[in-house]
């Protein structure tokens, strides 16, 4: 390697191409590998340099225990061979001396003697030198701090601040990064972090930071409650040391952090996507110290959470669980506190350890708009704990009786406990409960869709409540069993049908109301199961297609104001840019009815799945008569509700009538009924029966831009859903809807709504809610300027929204990551993504979308001074744009790929070929100018005046760029001419080229009393045409050109 050194010239030209290797174990084996070739050239200040070079990539390599000895034949070449070293290389000396001496502290081998005569060394050099005293003070700040002496520490800090700083002194960033990290330490977080403030904010930076005092950052951001701040400095933080040797101990911090804040999820990935790190001790042991330690804290975390054979990563020589993986790293932390308190001569690196390793959590949960949900975690929802044997069974059934009253969602849960409690005491049950139990275990099924089983269910507790003498309940259990029978899943029993019809239950509890054997209640809850009924075979009919008689539903298909994509796209109504995907799937349907039947929770499955295999059949319109039908049977429910002040009836009434208004196409009244719903279900007592209601009424409200009115409806829910575990579901979607209603006016609150909404997703294992709700988070983060934030949630997502989303949404959240990797600076990143998205789009996708993905990966690859990429990208996207009628687009094209060849010149081109592509590059605005002529009229994506300007100005520009200075001359005049009539609209065209003629004539062609008559002729026509801008500018060059 590196034969080609053989002086100065050639070893500095290697040493480029090994700097511009990353940081590892590559880079340290080249610059070990160029040190061998200067010793063989045999100059010193060559072996100097290559020195230094090995020092640097074994600081950042991973690698620092070696650079110690790389110093020490440094500094012999230095004190022996002094007239090698230029001022240059003296500085290296002097620079890197202060670091191999800290770097002493990481390796445990290396007595605390050593390292006070490097000190003592370092600072008879310093003062020998005139240096000043600062970095002597934080190296020996820094030893005392490592060894436990705060006294000592502290007064090395101070003097350390009150030291002068000179061309020695770390830059400002790290300096702060360690004095916030000793603020930390101190627990004083608020000092800390405005120590660290001007690093964070972007005001400071070099190779090392932002990246390290973001994570640095993070615990005391929790612990003063600023979690919007640490959700944001973990994602931008963690993106920019992921995988990146010499990072061990800052990746272990962000380890740490998710363990600490609810996120036990993501620090397990965080874990498996460095599973190589944790068996590699090859580098720095303080260094592993550091990561360990973030990952046991995980680790512990996870055990005590009950999930120790949650499996992790592979492991050499354990299970790869966390228990497993726990029990081999907590033995070598041990090892390697040992070893270093052992050097120290106290126990301050072991006692420091315990003291991390026992933190407790600092938040319950902190989402961090990232997949965060232990993969593994259980599916299914703890059950509620048995009763203790002690409770008496009439108080565990009087306990079921009254959750049932209300309708609450956790009733059947309790009925199974009495069950249980029942079967293990040996108890007889009363055949009351025995119906209301088989009742509670129907509509379970019912709503799981299991209709055969249900039916059974019901015709059990029919036959129950019949021997308890309840010939009311027993009617309600029929006409559910009846209605169970219209599912489209229930068994298909040929001959007569094997339950009574509807009318004679009817007429059988309306009797027995009369004859004081049935209450109030039991006759409505059978008119609300003939209501049911009517309305399913309503929508069947719909289905069928018999529905001419009919109005239509939503106009396109459009259901509840989706997108497309079955969303609300709350900003394609107000135009604003949130354009946050809103509502989950399960509202896609014109309001189906869920929960329709409030007498319990679970008749929520009455109608909701015939109405969604209904509707999913377009478009949904029912038969006049199974409309009228259906529509009289929820009259006849309402009257008795009314008559009988039953408010929770009432809200079925209401309910109902919301679907008939959506059917209809009639938002307005859809939204009065729901309305109602909601306060309804409130009235009564029963606010978790208004969660879905509530859902549709805000997606309603959403679509009409009514972005209030929307946020009031979800917020009258969101403590409903969140606080049961029966609709948790419904609690994402709620989030989901309140960040679509803020996203236009308070776009802070939606992003932590949207933040809220994934994590629950993740938390119910619902991976397609996830990647939608990320998917806009990721929008309104770039929308905010949070470019950062936003590529490192779409970095984390494109897999789960190419799986769940579909191809085009991923084209679409690529697009909006190229775009944010423009904004923080990695253009040659985002030019890549582009280009694969280009390549990707070319077929099966929109054409117009793959035009302008493909124009937007030609101007990135442009910007990122690829020349020869771009002008094949160019090419491309000039060949898709033009069967697409946008001439004004194709012409802005071609002046662009004019300028890739004409500004990006090839650093030693071919004899010939550079010229061969300045010439193609100015042919790209000849042909600019012919698409011009050619055009016969303006259009929507063209203005011939302007376009005219633009191509003749920068045509001008293209040829004095590129030094053809007669054709530039030439090309303005006629330009000018041109533009001098448009005036005072072009002005700055005007002016563009008039300067560089000027320009051409003063200094290219030596005759600068052409230049100023130019400029002259040009500013009388401006007077004259009133142009003041071009005339301030004008008058500004013909003075620069006269003094």
């Amino acid at each position: 390697m590196f034969d080609d050194v053989i002086d100065a010239g050639t070893f500095h030209a290697a040493a480029e191409r090994v700097r511009a290797e990353p940081y590892g174990t590559t880079r340290c084996a080249q610059a070990e590998a160029l040190l061998a070739a200067a010793e063989r050239v045999g100059d010193t200040a060559l072996v100097g340099h290559a020195l230094v070079g090995t020092i640097v990539a074994y600081n950042y390599g991973g690698e620092s225990p070696k650079s110690a000895v790389s110093m020490g034949r440094l500094l012999r070449l230095f004190d022996t061979q002094p007239a090698s070293f230029d001022e240059g290389l003296t500085h290296y000396v002097f620079w890197y001396l202060k670091w191999v001496t800290s770097s002493l502290l990481s390796v445990p081998e290396v007595p605390l003697a050593t390292i006070r005569r490097f000190l003592d060394d370092l600072e008879r050099r310093y003062r020998t030198a005139g240096h000043s005293m600062r970095p002597v003070h934080k190296c020996r700040f820094y030893l005392y701090d490592h060894t436990g002496d705060k006294a000592g520490a502290a007064r090395e800090f101070e003097a350390w601040l009150a030291a002068d700083r000179d061309a020695l002194t770390d830059c400002d960033a790290c300096e702060r990064r360690e004095q916030g990290r000793w603020l930390t330490q101190q627990r004083d977080d608020a000092r800390a972090l405005e120590i660290f403030g001007p690093t964070l904010s972007g005001a400071r930076s070099c190779a090392e930071e932002p990246q390290i005092t973001l994570s640095d950052s993070l615990i005391p951001l929790v612990r003063l409650d600023r979690l919007d701040e640490a959700r944001a400095n973990h994602l931008r933080g963690y993106r920019m040391v992921r995988g990146q040797a010499g990072m061990h101990d800052i990746v272990g911090r962000h380890i740490e952090f998710c363990a600490l804040t609810g996120n036990e999820g993501r620090g397990v990935e965080i874990v498996a996507d460095h599973r190589l790190w944790l068996s590699d001790a090859s580098g720095s042991a303080m260094d592993r110290l550091e990561f360990l330690g973030g990952v046991v804290v995980l680790l512990r975390r996870l055990v005590a959470l009950g999930r120790g054979d949650l499996p992790v990563t592979p492991m050499s020589g354990t299970d790869g669980t966390a228990a497993g993986i726990l029990a081999v790293l907590e033995r070598e932390l041990a090892g390697l506190a040992a070893r270093f308190d052992e050097r120290n001569g106290s126990d301050f690196v072991g006692a420091t350890l315990r003291e991390r390793l026992g933190r407790e959590p600092l938040a319950d949960s902190l989402p961090l708009g990232v997949r965060s949900a232990l993969t593994a975690a259980p599916a299914a929802r703890p059950a509620a704990v048995p009763p203790p044997a002690a409770v008496p069974l009439d108080e565990l059934l009087a306990d079921a009786r009254a959750l049932d009253a209300v309708a609450h969602p956790r009733a059947h849960l309790v009925w199974e406990q009495y069950a249980r409690a029942v079967e293990d005491r040996g108890a007889e049950p009363p055949d009351r409960a025995v119906g209301e139990l088989a009742l509670s275990r129907g509509l379970v099924l019912l709503g799981r869709g299991e209709a055969g089983a249900a039916m059974t269910g019901f015709r059990a507790a029919a036959e129950a409540f019949d021997r308890a003498g309840l010939p009311g309940k027993a009617a309600v259990a029929r006409s559910r069993a009846i209605v169970a029978a219209l599912h489209p899943d229930a068994p298909r029993i040929p001959g007569p049908a094997p339950e009574p019809d509807l009318d004679a239950v009817t007429d059988d509890v309306t009797d027995l109301v009369e004859a004081g054997r049935a209450d109030d209640e039991d006759l409505a809850a059978v008119l609300m199961a003939r209501a049911t009924a009517a309305r399913m075979r309503m929508l069947a009919a719909g289905a069928a297609g018999d529905a001419h008689a009919l109005p239509d539903g939503p106009d396109d298909g459009e259901e509840l104001g989706h997108g497309e994509d079955g969303r609300v796209d709350a900003g394609a109504s107000a135009e604003h840019e949130a354009d946050y995907d809103a509502e989950h799937e399960d509202d896609d349907h014109a309001y189906d009815g869920r929960g329709v039947d409030h007498e319990a929770a679970r008749d929520t499955a009455d109608i909701g799945a015939v109405a969604t295999t209904a509707q999913a059949v377009q478009p949904v319109q029912p038969v006049q008569a199974a409309r009228a039908a259906a529509e009289a049977e929820v009259d006849r429910l309402a009257a008795v509700a009314e008559r009988l002040t039953l408010p929770a009836r009432q809200a079925d009434v209401a309910e109902a009538r919301a679907h008939f208004a959506l059917l209809d196409g009639d938002r307005e009244a859809a939204v009065r009924h729901l309305r109602t719903v909601v306060d309804l279900c409130h009235a009564a007592g029963r606010p978790w029966q208004a969660v879905q209601p509530g859902r549709v009424l805000g997606s309603l409200l959403l679509h009409q831009g009514d972005w209030a009115g929307a946020e009031l409806a979800y917020l009258a829910v969101h403590d409903a859903a969140r606080d049961s575990m029966d609709t948790a579901e419904d609690y994402a979607e709620v989030l989901v809807g309140l960040a679509n209603s803020t996203a236009p006016t308070r776009p802070d609150s939606a992003r932590d709504y949207a933040v809220r909404a994934a994590h629950e997703f993740d938390r119910l294992g619902d991976r397609p809610g996830a990647a939608y709700a990320r998917r806009g988070l990721a929008e309104l983060l770039q929308n905010a300027g949070r470019a950062a934030d936003a590529v490192a949630v779409l970095e984390e997502s494109l897999p789960d929204i190419a799986e769940f989303l579909g191809e085009e949404a991923a084209w679409h959240a690529r697009r909006r990551l190229a775009a944010g990797l423009a904004a923080l600076g990695d253009g040659a990143e985002a030019a890549d993504v582009l280009a694969a998205l280009a390549r990707d789009t070319a077929h099966g996708g929109d054409a117009e979308m793959h035009a302008e993905i493909a124009a937007e990966a030609a101007l990135a690859l442009a910007r990122a001074g690829r020349r020869e990429a771009a002008d094949r990208a160019f090419g491309a996207a000039i060949d898709a744009m033009r069967p697409l009628d946008r001439p004004g687009t194709v012409i802005r094209l071609l002046r662009a790929a004019g300028w890739n060849l004409v500004e990006n010149r090839a650093p030693a081109p071919a004899p010939g070929t550079e010229t061969a592509a300045v010439d193609r590059g100015i042919a790209y605005f000849a042909e600019a100018a012919a698409l011009l002529d050619a055009a016969a009229a303006d259009g929507p994506d063209l203005d011939r005046a302007l376009e005219r300007a633009d191509t003749e100005a920068e045509w001008t520009e293209a040829l004095w760029t590129a030094d053809r200075n007669d054709a530039a001359l030439a090309l303005a005049d006629r330009a000018a001419a041109r533009l001098e009539i448009t005036l005072p609209r072009f002005q700055d065209r005007y002016t563009a080229i008039v300067t560089i003629a000027a320009r051409i004539e003063h200094a290219d062609l030596d005759m600068p009393a052409l230049a100023i008559t130019r400029i002259d002729a040009a500013l009388a026509i401006c007077r004259m045409t009133k142009a003041d801008t071009a005339t301030t500018k004008l008058t500004r060059i013909r003075n620069q050109l006269t003094t």
